[in-house]
């Protein structure tokens, strides 16, 4: 499948997914394959800003996505503080797929992954060294009188 390089294909590559996989027999990988796709399907919108092609194959007890663009320039893993907002996909990829990659090709490059097709098991696992606490702190900085007011403004 092809999709823009616009915001709301994010949410087609994921039904994409879904259904291919289903298809496929491979249901069971549908929710770290829709999870991870999520993350590298919005590369080619937030970075490449070049249309991408999504496919999907099933081989034995592996299921194998990829997302292709136009850029020629390699996605990394990058370092974030708490309170950025984007920078954890690959870091996502890397712990939820049994194996990934990017394979550089004449046009721009494909990055994939393969999840087992029953699933991860230990989904927490990416997470596990950031302090969720804290990071949800950094996010609550609207005092409470702030969150009334905005409440209040709402009308019917």
């Amino acid at each position: 499948m092809t999709l823009p390089a616009v915001t709301d294909s994010v949410s087609a590559a994921r039904r994409f997914v879904r259904e291919a996989l289903t298809d496929l027999d491979a249901a069971g990988a549908c929710d770290d394959a829709v999870t991870l796709v999520s993350e590298l399907a919005t590369n080619p919108v937030i970075h490449a800003r070049t249309p991408y092609t999504i496919t999907v194959s099933h081989e034995g007890d592996t299921v194998r996505v990829g997302v292709h663009d136009l850029s020629a320039v390699n996605p990394r893993r990058r370092a974030y503080g708490l309170d950025a907002t984007t920078g954890r996909g690959l870091r996502l990829v890397a712990t939820l797929a049994s194996s990934w990659g990017i394979d550089m090709e004449t046009e721009g490059k494909v990055v994939w992954f393969e999840v087992s097709c029953e699933g991860n098991q230990d989904a927490t696992a990416w997470y596990a060294d950031v302090d969720v606490e804290a990071l949800l702190t950094a996010f609550d900085d609207v005092d409470a009188s702030a969150r009334r007011s905005q409440s209040s403004t709402v009308t019917r």
